[in-house]
């Protein structure tokens, strides 16, 4: 009978052993993500869809999508963070979206200044000057790329500013308005950058950053740019397919701390609520905003000093839109392309003086929206500009963007009271601080770049702290499709780790 109860024991024992080599490490390690942005839920769908079952997200907003923020304003969908896909050869939010007619390409590739303008006495500027003018920037922007590869960390202003005075130079017309044409021609390419100004981006961004060739501004008709999220989760076109991403996602959980300083390998990470989760692996996929702000009381130990030289180096700025709704449009059909407004150097010099309307300076100019009628967006630019607008109520912000529409159009349009107004407020969020990350003039960028920031932390042999974002990107970086890249790069990093994992 002993001999018997033995032997039943063994058995138990080695049954047990075999359970637990099933579900060991190796087999199925556990996976935590910071953040549910589009390189997030990139992440784990990867992993979901190759095997991998024991996958969280932590997300410190009540919602997913990150700096994708499709929001209902009245009848409609805006989009308060990304709203185009930018290019098609090559861009796998293209590649992925297109396919299911959600897509329209829209009229043809970027330009870099509008079609049309208008002045701040209310007056359309002739027509051939502006076209002279887009002509001109096209052109600028063709020699950049050869001024960059000589001038791989200098200013963009540098560069601008000098080939704009040989331009002013030669064309009369604007020289009583240089610093106005100056202004409006900063203010563009930061909405590109999302800096304070031109002075502030250096020209290695030309040199790291890779077009993908086709249409600029490709826009989701009616959708919103959080589609690419549920084909991303294959919620979308055939929701029986889903991946179990929502399911594993936990809203309302901010990231406080990211302990790494296991000697086993495993990370520790707790949010702010108390609540304590290990993994063997954790990818981190926050702003470089929060990044620059947390970076040195969430790592424990301290980040290595190369790390945390990428991160407070990285450029990050920020970019601002404000919708207005109309029961009827009181614009006509050249507002599809938007119209660029130019302030006159007399009237720019008295906005810098007024404290509380100075971030006007940052409208860049006015546009209909991509099938949503009724709507006009104000998109406005400079770091500063954006951060002053936010700490204004909304029937500050309401009031003075509509003055701005009168003092502007006016002359030309019966210019009529909005029914509603809806804003972005990405700065003054704690969990973004800002929208998007460009190279800084002011770094080192042989330490300071998208390379050096991906870079994982390694811990008893294998990868435990690793870093995706459209900041890690790079030659995508400030773009939907370069986060989502580097959320499957991510994934493949410890896809490699384990490949005893089956799906």
């Amino acid at each position: 009978m002993l001999l018997k109860k033995n032997f039943f024991t063994i058995a138990l024992l080695f049954l047990y052993s075999i359970i637990l080599s099933v579900n060991c490490d190796d087999d199925q390690p556990s996976v935590i993500i910071v953040g549910a942005g589009a390189s997030g839920i990139a992440a784990a769908s990867k992993l979901m869809q190759n095997g991998f079952k024991n996958v969280k997200i932590l997300e410190a907003e009540d919602r997913i999508g990150g700096r994708i923020f499709t929001k209902d304003f009245g009848d409609k969908k805006v989009e308060l963070g990304a709203q185009w896909v930018h290019g098609v050869e090559g861009n796998v939010v293209y590649e992925l979206a297109a396919p299911h007619g959600v897509l329209d390409k829209g009229d043809g590739e970027a330009v870099n200044m509008h079609e049309k303008m208008m002045n701040s006495e209310g007056n359309v500027v002739n027509e051939n000057d502006v076209k002279d003018v887009n002509e001109f920037t096209v052109k600028v922007e063709d020699e950049l790329v050869e001024h960059a590869k000589t001038n791989k960390n200098s200013p963009l202003g540098d560069y601008y500013e000098n080939k704009i005075d040989k331009y002013v130079e030669a064309h009369p017309v604007w020289k009583d308005n240089k610093k106005g044409f100056t202004h409006i021609h900063d203010m563009i390419m930061m909405s590109i950058y999302a800096a304070n100004s031109w002075d502030e981006v250096s020209t290695a961004a030309v040199n790291d950053f890779h077009n993908c060739p086709g249409e600029f501004f490709v826009n989701w008709k009616t959708n919103g740019y959080k589609t690419i999220l549920d084909i991303l989760m294959k919620r979308f076109p055939k929701p029986e397919e889903e991946l179990p991403v929502m399911a594993n996602t936990v809203l309302n959980a901010e990231v406080e701390s990211i302990d790494y300083s296991d000697p086993n390998g495993k990370v520790t990470v707790k949010t702010t609520n108390g609540d304590t989760h290990t993994a063997d692996h954790v990818i981190v996929t926050c702003s470089v905003g929060v990044l620059k702000d947390k970076h040195k009381s969430m790592f424990k130990p301290a980040l290595p000093e190369d790390k945390q030289k990428a991160i407070e180096g990285t450029g990050y700025g920020n970019a601002a839109k404000v919708y207005l709704s109309y029961d009827v449009p009181w614009w006509k059909e050249d507002m599809e392309y938007g119209f660029g407004l130019l302030w006159l150097d007399k009237d720019l010099e008295m906005l810098e003086k007024d404290v509380e309307k100075k971030w006007i300076m940052g409208m860049v100019g006015v546009y209909a929206v991509e099938h949503k009628p009724n709507l006009l967006q104000v998109w406005v630019s400079g770091e500063k500009n954006t951060m002053d607008m936010e700490k204004l109520t909304d029937d500050q912000v309401k009031t003075q963007v509509v003055d701005i529409l009168k003092r502007f159009f006016g002359k030309t349009h019966t210019v009529t009271e909005p029914t509603g107004m809806m804003r972005s407020k990405w700065h003054s969020n704690k969990h973004f601080m800002g929208t998007y990350s460009f190279r800084d003039v002011k770094s080192d960028q042989d330490v300071v770049n998208p390379t050096k920031l991906a870079e994982p932390v390694v811990g008893n042999g294998k990868p435990v702290v690793m870093f995706a974002g459209e900041a890690t990107s790079p030659h995508h970086f400030g773009s939907v499709h370069g986060a989502i890249e580097t959320g499957w790069r991510e994934a493949d990093r410890i896809m490699k780790e384990h490949p005893n994992v089956k799906n």
